[in-house]
C-alpha cells in the first residue's frame, strides 16, 4: 500500500489534481503528465524505494498504478 500511497500523491502533484481524483485504474496518460514529468517520478521512485534503474518506459508497459505497484512489490 505505501507504493499506491506515494503514487498517488506524486501524480497528482505532477498533474495538479487533488490525490481524490487520482484514480488507480487510469492509464498515466490520462492524468497529461509529459515526459519530463515520467521522468522525475521515475528518479524520485529510485531514491524512495531503493531502487536502481526505474526506466520511464516502465511506466508504458505498467500503465496504471496498480499495475506499476504489482511491479514494485516484485522488486522488493
Amino acid at each position: 500500500m505505501q507504493y499506491k500511497n506515494w503514487l498517488i500523491t506524486q501524480i497528482a502533484s505532477e498533474a495538479s489534481i487533488v490525490e481524490e481524483e487520482v484514480d488507480c485504474d487510469k492509464t498515466f496518460d490520462q492524468f497529461n503528465l509529459d515526459s519530463l514529468a515520467i521522468v522525475s517520478i521515475s528518479f524520485e521512485m529510485e531514491s524512495q524505494f531503493q531502487l536502481e534503474n526505474v526506466d520511464p518506459s516502465l511506466f508504458s508497459e505498467y500503465n496504471t498504478i496498480n499495475k506499476l505497484c504489482v511491479w514494485l512489490e516484485n522488486q522488493q
